[in-house]
């Protein structure tokens, strides 16, 4: 959908669309909700309705846990809305859905195992109360032969179904399938295809009358494309070319994670899909236009470089980035390291004294079981120890798998995947005993050739990512965001400029850290293209925010310009001053999750902020991906004094003059 002229500020609303509350809806939120939420947008002159991923994630409650890059989810169905003259209809059906709507409605989460069950359950049983009738539908047989993923997204839930939603991985058939196979399959079990064929026809026309509905309204709504897709997805098993399955994308360490971050999805053959012109890329953003005027690119920061990690590792610390400028072996020889010296900067190797007084009383039996003498009378690891994952599936206490793991880690290089004598240096490469080990002008000249590499470093970057940007903004007429958060690169915000793409300023992380107690940035600093938040989905609320511990709360404070003493929580006051502080800034779009809103009421805000959380990042939990508004779409609708007061801060971003 084309997004538009701009005309004045923008300002928004962050809502994943399972948090939507409606009378009409069954525990969880629905894609025609939205529609009613529009039309309390509408009534306080919110312009854009941000939600998360909508993709079928299957069982997995994580929105960025796709099995498809292009499916939609089940679970944001209407069941009661498919009663509307299209299908034949039991009376049972109403029943039911109106009794689990019933039990689900009044929880204060989302009880999503339970609620995506039922709907599938409901969905199977009503496919097949109408199967003769929709083998005759040709609505639904020429939308079948027009969407090109279909087929192998079908045959892949099929299969999947067939082998108890096991990874495509462990199936005994079927793991590595060709076209042929796909369609062969799709014909030989027609009934249970064309199950998952109607349910994405019957989900699609429910979000594409969402979509015309908020245009109508004057609305525009904002999607989000995950970077990276799961490996146990029908479009790793369908499209194995255009995926690296021997690596992982992550992170590198930092302050917040000193391990890194290993995401377990695969990394992407970038080489492979610019042979075809990027294909798959360019049909899963026209799939994403179709329903939205704007999109977020996660992670964009990854189209730049991406974090590889081996896949039989567990943490990032013995990662690398691709692309990225290289240390040639050659480099290294000529700097004066011989094949040894090479071989020992890429593989730990210890003088058996080291290991005796690194591992204390235990040193003869773990020296004996884990580690192999060398032909110079040094030890390294046993083959068995070859990969992370091999130590920690080790039967010894964790205290030394995590003494093993240290070692494992004391690695000065690494060699780039896929590219023979091709080397990057570790993270932490300073800091390992192996180069603290090197004499002074072996570190002076191993210096020199990595202070080279990363000389060189944001030019690669610079291109890859405008390479691949401009693929992506040139396939749509969406307006495309960016979530340039982390260690940014220089080139990244040179580039999203230069393409027109919008960057994202988070508030509490907008600082300069280069200047003492990291002053924040003022709001009418931020780029004029940008999208600018006091939270997102994976932060606490504003309400969260400001309750935290070990913060500069008092340092925040003085930028509102108030003297009596900083409270300890978060008053209406003071959510209306950080509010308006974010409505009065240069960025072109300032979007607030519905939860920061909320919080200018007091009886509009839940019990605890906890509870108004959406995802903590690095935690699996029942409470995570299940926030759920406490007062229904209806009533907010309804809530006249509020709406007025909520109208009248956005209208006075509204009304300033763009130039």
């Amino acid at each position: 959908m084309k997004f538009g002229e701009i005309t004045h500020f923008l300002t928004g609303v962050a809502i994943p669309v399972f948090s939507l509350k409606t009378a009409d809806n069954c525990g969880i939120g629905e894609f025609l909700d939205l529609i009613k939420f529009g039309v309390w947008c509408k009534k306080v002159d919110i312009d854009i309705i941000q939600i998360l991923p909508v993709n079928d994630t299957g069982g997995d409650s994580s929105p960025y846990n796709a099995l498809s890059a292009f499916a939609l989810h089940p679970v944001f169905i209407g069941l009661n809305r498919l009663n509307d003259g299209h299908l034949d209809w039991d009376d049972e059906f109403t029943t039911e859905i109106e009794e689990t709507a019933a039990l689900m409605n009044p929880l204060q989460k989302v009880s999503y195992p339970e609620i995506n069950a039922f709907k599938l359950s409901m969905l199977k049983r009503i496919y097949l109360f109408n199967k003769d009738r929709l083998a005759n539908n040709v609505d639904l047989s020429e939308w079948i032969e027009s969407t090109p993923w279909l087929k192998t997204y079908c045959v892949y839930r099929v299969l999947k179904d067939l082998n108890s939603q096991c990874s495509w991985k462990d199936w005994q058939q079927m793991r590595d399938p060709s076209r042929q196979n796909i369609e062969s399959f799709w014909h030989s079990h027609p009934d249970e295809v064309k199950f998952y064929a109607w349910v994405q026809f019957e989900l699609e026309s429910q979000l594409l009358l969402t979509c015309r509905s908020l245009t109508d309204l004057g609305l525009k709504l904002k999607g989000d494309i995950p970077i990276m897709i799961n490996e146990d997805s029908a479009d790793v098993w369908g499209e194995r070319q255009n995926f690296k399955l021997d690596v992982r994308a992550g992170a590198p360490p930092d302050m917040f994670s000193e391990k890194g971050q290993n995401w377990g999805f695969p990394c992407y053959s970038w080489r492979t899909m610019a042979k075809d012109g990027y294909t798959w890329w360019k049909a899963r953003l026209e799939q994403a236009s179709k329903f939205y005027h704007a999109y977020r690119i996660d992670h964009v920061l990854g189209f730049f470089r991406i974090w590889q990690i081996p896949q039989k590792d567990n943490s990032g610390v013995l990662g690398h980035f691709d692309p990225a400028a290289h240390i040639l072996k050659s480099d290294l020889i000529k700097a004066g390291f011989d094949e040894r010296r090479i071989e020992s900067l890429l593989e730990p190797v210890f003088t058996k004294s080291y290991l005796r007084s690194f591992f204390g009383n235990n040193s003869e039996y773990v020296i004996n079981k884990y580690f192999l003498q060398t032909s110079d009378g040094n030890y390294n690891f046993s083959d068995s120890l070859s990969n992370e994952r091999s130590i920690a599936a080790l039967h010894e206490d964790q205290y030394l798998k995590d003494k093993l793991l240290e070692l494992y880690w004391d690695r000065v290089l690494v060699e780039s995947a896929n590219k023979d004598e091709h080397y990057q240096p570790t993270w932490f490469h300073y800091k390992t005993r192996t180069y603290n080990n090197l004499h002074d002008e072996e570190k002076r000249k191993l210096k020199e050739l990595v202070d080279g590499c990363w000389h060189v470093q944001d030019s690669v970057w610079k291109e890859n990512g405008r390479n691949l940007l401009k693929m992506m903004a040139d396939s749509t007429d969406m307006l495309v965001c960016a979530e340039d958060l982390g260690a940014v690169p220089p080139c990244v915000p040179l580039v999203l400029e230069d393409l027109g793409i919008l960057g994202l300023r988070v508030e509490r992380w907008s600082r300069e850290y280069h200047k003492q107690f990291a002053p924040y940035i003022d709001t009418n600093d931020y780029p004029r293209l940008s999208v600018a938040s006091p939270s997102v989905h994976d932060t606490s609320t504003l309400r969260g925010w400001w309750e935290e511990l070990n913060w500069d709360r008092n340092q925040y404070y003085s930028l509102l310009k108030m003297t009596e003493p900083c409270p300890q929580y978060l008053t209406t006051e003071l959510s209306a001053m950080v509010i308006k502080r974010n409505l009065g800034g240069n960025s072109l779009i300032t979007i607030f999750p519905l939860q920061d809103y909320l919080s200018l009421y007091y009886n509009l805000r839940t019990a605890h902020p906890d509870e108004e959380r959406v995802n903590v990042p690095g935690t699996i939990s029942s409470k995570n991906w299940s926030y759920r508004m406490k007062d229904s779409v209806e009533f907010l609708m309804n809530y006249n004094e509020y709406n007025l007061y909520l109208k009248s801060l956005i209208d006075e971003r509204r009304h300033r003059k763009l130039t």
